[in-house]
Formats: C-alpha cells, sequence, structure tokens
C-alpha cells in the first residue's frame, strides 16, 4: 500500500481580466507543458476540476489541479516556475496554490 500525505491543489486561470473585462485564456498549451513538467518529476497522478471563482467581484472559471505526494515531495517550485514563465498568456496578479489547509497566494 502507497500512502501519500500531502495534497496540493493549484489554480489554474481559465480567464485573465484587461481593461475591465474578462478574457478567456488559451490555456491549452501552457496546460499540458504543466502537466508534463509535473511528470517528468514525477508526478504523474493528478485530478483537474473546474471550479466557480469569485475575486474583486468579477466571477470566473478556473482549473484547479490535485496532486497528492509523499511528505518529502515538494511540486509547488513546478508551478511557480511554470506560472512566471507564461504570465504573458495568463495575465495574474497572482498566483496560488493550497497544501493542507492553507493557500499560498504570491503577488506577481
Amino acid at each position: 500500500m502507497i500512502e501519500l500525505e500531502k495534497k496540493y491543489v493549484f489554480h489554474i486561470p481559465l480567464f485573465r481580466h484587461d481593461d475591465g473585462k474578462l478574457t478567456e485564456i488559451d490555456i491549452d498549451g501552457p496546460l499540458d507543458d504543466l502537466i508534463a513538467r509535473f511528470d517528468e518529476n514525477g508526478f504523474d497522478s493528478l485530478y483537474a476540476t473546474r471550479a466557480r471563482s469569485h475575486y474583486k467581484s468579477r466571477c470566473f472559471d478556473e482549473l484547479l489541479l490535485t496532486l497528492f505526494v509523499s511528505s518529502s515531495e515538494n511540486p509547488e517550485e513546478i508551478f511557480r516556475k511554470w506560472f512566471e514563465m507564461n504570465n504573458d498568456v495568463l495575465g495574474q496578479e497572482a498566483l496560488g496554490w493550497e497544501c493542507g489547509n492553507r493557500l499560498f497566494v504570491v503577488k506577481l
């Protein structure tokens, strides 16, 4: 039996806020790249859930990627690097992920 003690949830935007309006992001290519990066680093099983989010009176959809990992593994650095490399497409003010019962938000 394998026990994976840590749960990560990575928040992937599907929309960006430009000039007062929400614009859908073409996320397929960047998302495929993120999943490949996780896979290359041994994180070969994840779950994707579409969620309705609210931020600063804006309502939009986002994708939540859930990974279960052992206590010694830390996939958040992969996510942070990917997000920063793709923020020209994502166009976000901050990035966020959850681990355990905590939400981490990094301003960009």
